[in-house]
């Protein structure tokens, strides 16, 4: 490792991106007042946060060559100016078209930093130490998602105007891109493949496309992500129906399973490099996601409740940790930001998805029907295809 400056480097590239679903959040934990405001029922706010995950879905793969060619200073500055301008588009929305717009430009800069975050990171490590800081990495998503909740209702509440929290956002992310320019630096000698050193290789969109392992940690991640943000929109709600919980105990609950979900995801990526093995840690959180799948919408009992907040941060927590870790190690390190644009696109492709279906789904057969259609079956595919797809692939 390269002592202090790697882990100064963990820090910054992770504010940066926790930057990405802060700015994700703000429709959807002050939904109500942003209903209001503009004037549109739950349907159109579907649409308001689903289009967010869009762009992050198109510029993935052409990410992957665009962050090699200008480099992770300038990429990190694109993403957070991508969250600046939408910040400031959002405050000046005058109807929800444009509110959409600035949902779609913050989108860029979370399906940039996706890509970004990995490739910036593992110069930093050797391969069997970078479990921890790629750990640290994966719970990018779900510190925010622990943390914004809480911080921008209370925002709000105080202020009388969800507009605050946009102007909140907005300082945070300008906050951070002046830490990140004053703290990265590239590594002067970084852990990367000696045939990239001497520039013999160069990145190769056929070579990334023809690896299969890349393919299957992508589908396992769409999959799983669809799955498990679907079920996350409606916790709370399930909750205060069937659990007769009031909304501070839903909502409670669902920062508990996110809160734990963070302090997993760095726990994992430590025991998978104790342990020398990525894929037995994955198979165990998959199991897990299993489970929580079939319990998450059929528990009636709040204190059993409790058992599912664990099983969330093992599964939201410890997939995306090892999945992160896995696509850095199944490539040449020329191929790193090709890895990530892959996970990052199946990402936001299964976000987007699991969003816009399972409410439908809910609505159809009702919340534990739709546990055991939905969220069961998806699991289990991706257990399997961990099982099976990466079994003598991944170690």
């Amino acid at each position: 490792m390269k002592g202090g400056r790697a882990w100064a480097v963990v820090f910054v590239v992770f504010m940066a991106g926790f930057c990405m679903p802060a700015n994700m959040g703000e429709t959807m934990w002050v939904a109500p007042l942003v209903m209001q405001a503009y004037g549109f029922g739950p349907d159109i706010l579907g649409w308001v946060n689903g289009v967010f995950y869009i762009l992050g879905a198109v510029i993935a793969f052409p990410a992957a060559s665009f962050v090699r060619r200008l480099g992770i200073r300038w990429s990190v500055t694109i993403a957070l100016a991508c969250g600046i301008i939408g910040n400031i588009i959002g405050i000046l929305a005058g109807d929800v078209a444009v509110l959409m717009v600035s949902r779609i430009i913050q989108g860029a800069g979370f399906g940039l930093m996706g890509v970004i975050g990995v490739t910036a990171i593992t110069p930093w490590f050797p391969k069997e130490r970078r479990g921890l800081p790629l750990g640290i990495w994966g719970a990018w998503v779900a510190t925010a998602n622990a943390i914004t909740p809480i911080i921008d209702g209370a925002v709000a509440e105080a202020t009388g105007t969800f507009i605050s929290v946009w102007w909140m956002l907005l300082v945070l992310d300008i906050v951070v891109l002046a830490t990140f320019l004053i703290v990265y630096r590239d590594p002067s000698d970084p852990y990367i493949d000696e045939a990239e050193k001497s520039g013999e290789v160069s990145f190769n969109y056929k070579e990334l496309f023809s690896n299969k392992v890349v393919w299957v940690l992508a589908f396992v991640f769409f999959i799983e992500e669809g799955a498990f943000i679907a079920s996350q929109g409606f916790l709370s709600a399930y909750v205060m129906e069937n659990l007769n919980a009031p909304l501070i105990v839903g909502t409670g609950l669902v920062s508990a399973g996110a809160f734990w979900g963070m302090c997993f995801s760095p726990i994992a990526g430590k025991i998978s490099d104790a342990i020398h093995s990525r894929r037995k840690v994955l198979i165990f959180c998959m199991v897990s996601a299993v489970i929580f799948g079939a319990m998450v919408f059929s528990i009636t009992d709040l204190y059993v409740y409790i058992i599912v907040i664990i099983l969330n941060g093992f599964t939201g927590g410890g997939v995306a940790a090892m999945l992160w870790a896995s696509c850095s190690e199944v490539v040449p390190s020329h191929l790193i930001s090709g890895a990530t644009a892959a996970l990052a696109c199946a990402q936001s492709v299964g976000m987007f998805l699991g969003s816009m279906f399972m409410g439908n789904v809910i609505a159809a057969v009702g919340y534990t029907m739709a546990g055991w259609y939905v969220l069961v079956p998806c699991f289990t595919l991706g257990l399997l295809a961990v099982i099976f797809g990466l079994r003598g692939k991944l170690k």
